[in-house]
């Protein structure tokens, strides 16, 4: 026979999440800025290097993340010029980088830079299934357009 708990031990065997929120807006079009970034790391569950864009809705700050891959090398990360990075980064910078030149990801919060960015719900899992809903976030799918305020 099980013994039974008290309410504090049942709390201490609860798990807390610390990972990113991901939330569900209205899928769109809309103005944002960027705020923050995380990356790029490699993830292991995708056997390739990953950049998250962290944007903050102009209507109403909803943060709303964009993914890129950068390439499935694990000895090293890679962004060719028809990679979806190398399109955004040059979008923000307001031209191609120069060679040599470091492609810095300050870049993408300089103060200033609107972002106009499609918004859509993930509702596919990693084997191409139909998520549950409690599991769909919406995410950036396009940055648009890049203006300087």
């Amino acid at each position: 026979m099980k013994a039974a708990r008290s309410m504090d031990a049942q709390a201490d065997d609860s798990l807390v999440w610390e990972g990113i929120d991901l939330p569900r807006v209205e899928p769109g079009v809309y103005q944002a800025v960027c705020v923050a970034w995380q990356g790029p790391q490699w993830v292991r569950a995708f056997q390739r290097w990953c950049l998250r864009l962290e944007f903050s809705l102009l209507g109403d700050g909803t943060l709303v993340s964009r993914f890129y891959n950068l390439g499935n090398d694990k000895t090293r990360k890679s962004h060719g010029r028809r990679s979806l990075f190398y399109a955004v980064w040059c979008m923000a910078h307001g031209e191609p980088p120069r060679k040599g030149q470091r492609m810095t990801l300050d870049t993408f919060t300089e103060p200033g830079l609107i972002y106009t960015v499609r918004v859509a719900n993930s509702i596919k899992d990693d084997k191409g299934g139909q998520k549950p809903g409690a599991l769909v976030y919406s995410r950036v799918t396009d940055v648009l357009r890049v203006e300087r305020k």
